[in-house]
Order: structure tokens, then C-alpha cells, then sequence
């Protein structure tokens, strides 16, 4: 389904939470969130969508990355999804945010496309 489909509902009727990432002149360049899974409570499915701004914010997402991993962790020790596996930056982004790759499936999703399944252990105990 397409975003603007999907979104609605799952920030008004989803059980998880949703922030927006926004630009400089008060625009939304960018939601992500995490949906709680019901039968593993420990497991956060986190996911996000960007418009191309998002590459004009690339410092300040880097730079505020680790915090908003905490701060999910502080809930969720285990955090993780799939992503498509043609799309390159945000690959990349997850690696160096210390997302470990477990498993690449051929035919994933409506369109039956390649997916990597990606999942982050809390590194240190909460308090």
C-alpha cells in the first residue's frame, strides 16, 4: 500500500508511537516510529518514511540517530524490520548505526521484491 494510505492509520489507530523529523522551515521531511509486537513484548518493529529532503538534514539525522535508538531501546531491547534491499542509503545508514543484516528474503511484500530482515540489540542495560 502507498504511504499516504498506510500512515494515517497507523498514527491514529496503531498501538505504537510516531514522531516527525522536520526541516527547517517547520516541513515534514520525515515519520518514524515503532509498533510493539504482540507476541514477543521485548521486539519493537521500528520503520520510517522520508521525502528526498531528508538528504538536506543529513548531519543533524546522523547526529540525533544514537539518541532516538536509546531512547526506543529504553522500551524495546530488541528493535528491527525489513527494507528494501535496492535502497542503498538507508542500507548503509543502518550499518553504521550497529543494525546487524540477518537474512536477505528473494520475494518479500506486494511486489515480491528482495528484503533484508535487519534487527539492533540493546547494547547495555536500562536503568
Amino acid at each position: 500500500m502507498e504511504p499516504e494510505a498506510v500512515l494515517p492509520f497507523d498514527i491514529t489507530q496503531g498501538s505504537g508511537e510516531t514522531w516527525a523529523f522536520i526541516g527547517d522551515h517547520e516541513e515534514v521531511v520525515g515519520l518514524f516510529g515503532v509498533q510493539p509486537v504482540d507476541q514477543h513484548p521485548t521486539f519493537g518493529l521500528v520503520w520510517a518514511v522520508s521525502s528526498p529532503d531528508i538528504f538536506k538534514y543529513r548531519r543533524d539525522f546522523f547526529k540525533l540517530t544514537p539518541k532516538v535508538l536509546d531512547m526506543l531501546h529504553q522500551k524495546y531491547p530488541l528493535i528491527g524490520n525489513h527494507i528494501d534491499a535496492r535502497n542503498k542509503a538507508h542500507i548503509r545508514w543502518l550499518k553504521r548505526h550497529g543494525f546487524s543484516f540477518l537474512r536477505t528474503i528473494p520475494e518479500f511484500g506486494v511486489e515480491r521484491r528482495p528484503f533484508h530482515e535487519f534487527a539492533r540489540l540493546r547494547s547495555t542495560a536500562c536503568a
